[in-house]
């Protein structure tokens, strides 16, 4: 019963090798189907939710008319196990978030910083019991660090690697791309040292730290398989020793 989070900055490859350490190890993969849930649990607009953890000032407009458009849309049209997300979701990066300074004038709803991470925290830890799990972004390694048997993998790539990859997966100019990273990069750090009062980019909060620059996202699928299957079989033989 894998459980495997994987966190890094914008453009790093966190989404893409996700995807295929899932489909490898047949289990299931999660990335913002976690705010479905979090938000029915304390009865916040999925919007509002997203909105709270991926506003970045200069680009809210356009996430906004995007997650609109799609929220709008997934009503006939949710795929691939994320029921409020349809066809364009990977137009998102996989791994955004807020400085979280205030409240979104736009929100349909103000949520509560505690109601948010504690939410959230509660689906991930639901995730994790239930097993067989890749979880993208959202803090997991930080929410499931005394988790057992729990594999956490940072991504990491040079600033030059990162920009280039939104550019071609979000068709952004170079000065775009490099405003976006930059930005997202900032709040990303934001939003773990308000919430973790941690950098994350700590190599001590992984097991795994793999830098999308130098591996090919094949090769870096296989070392997570490799490692979340050996530890997986440790952590069996642990509790089959202790009788737990």
């Amino acid at each position: 019963m894998p459980v495997i989070t994987i966190n890094g900055p914008i453009g790093s490859g966190s989404f893409e090798v996700g995807q295929m350490v899932a489909e490898r190890l047949g289990i299931n993969y999660v990335d913002r189907m976690v705010f479905a849930e979090a938000a029915r649990r304390i009865g916040s607009p999925m919007g509002s939710l997203i909105e709270k953890e991926q506003r970045v000032v200069r680009f809210r407009e356009r996430l906004t008319r995007f997650l609109q458009t799609m929220l709008e849309r997934s009503a006939i049209s949710g795929v691939g196990g994320e029921p409020y997300f349809g066809h364009g979701t990977e137009m998102l990066p996989a791994e955004t978030y807020t400085e979280l300074i205030g409240d979104s004038p736009s929100a349909a709803q103000t949520v509560n910083d505690k109601a948010f991470i504690e939410a959230t925290s509660s689906v991930i830890k639901g995730l994790a019991d239930n097993g067989d799990v890749v979880i993208i972004g959202r803090g997991g390694n930080m929410i499931l660090a005394d988790f057992p048997g729990a594999l956490h993998v940072g991504m990491l790539a040079p600033l030059e690697s990162r920009i280039e990859n939104i550019m071609a997966r979000e068709n952004y100019s170079r000065a775009e791309a490099a405003k976006f990273v930059a930005e997202l990069e900032e709040a990303r750090i934001a939003f773990f040292r308000k919430f973790f009062k941690v950098h994350p980019n700590d190599p001590e909060l992984f097991h795994l730290i793999l830098n999308a620059a130098r591996i090919a996202p094949e090769t870096a699928a296989t070392m997570v398989v490799h490692a979340a299957e050996n530890l997986t079989h440790a952590t069996e033989d642990a509790r089959h020793k202790t009788g737990v």
